[in-house]
């Protein structure tokens, strides 16, 4: 203590800790925060000290708020979280016909990301190939809805489940003379050493 002030928290201590509590390895956090690993390594080494900017980044990577860093120890997570419909995230596809609601959390520590999808008349979810690795299962829970890949070609109706590789361009179509429903689940492949999930 210099001048009667506490000293300034350990931030690299608090990120290992907060990284390791979710079970993230340096490369995970690094994809999440846009900090390169190396970054990274020297922050929690103690031996860099990172701008306001990059310690946000991994704050937010991790879900963390820059006043847990002032406490100095991760909080822990509640025991029910309850997250209301209206702040759910929410994207559209190209066309606007698709609304994907993120029902993960936004800074998920699991390995896998799942979304309730409603799809209008002749909407299409059209992606890019994800990351190597990346499966998808779309679950129809209401309407009829398809998954090409390549050339191929899958239509499935309520109830049924695609599973797919996503790791190459992929579109997803509503197939039913009206609006259809379904749940994407996308298993993420950082923490996969098999097959699909």
């Amino acid at each position: 203590m210099r001048d009667g002030l506490p000293p300034p928290p350990r931030l690299g201590d608090f990120i290992r800790k907060a990284r390791k509590a979710h079970r993230l390895t340096l490369e995970q956090v690094a994809e999440r925060s846009g900090v390169s690993k190396s970054m990274l390594s020297q922050i929690e080494r103690g031996s860099v000290n990172p701008t306001f900017a990059v310690v946000w980044n991994l704050m937010q990577a991790l879900g963390l708020d820059m006043a847990d860093l002032m406490v100095g120890a991760p909080p822990e997570a509640p025991v029910i979280e309850h997250v209301h419909a209206y702040s759910m995230p929410t994207s559209k596809s190209r066309d606007g016909l698709v609304t994907l609601h993120m029902l993960s959390p936004f800074r998920t520590v699991l390995p896998v990301e799942w979304y309730e999808m409603r799809m209008e008349k002749g909407g299409a979810l059209i992606s890019d190939a994800h990351a190597p690795g990346t499966y998808e299962h779309l679950t129809c829970l209401d309407g009829s809805v398809a998954v090409e890949v390549g050339d191929m070609r899958v239509e499935g109706r309520a109830g049924d489940t695609l599973r797919y590789h996503a790791d190459r361009p992929h579109s997803i179509l509503n197939t039913a003379p009206g609006p259809s429903r379904a749940m994407l689940l996308v298993a993420l492949p950082q923490q996969f050493d098999a097959g699909p999930v």
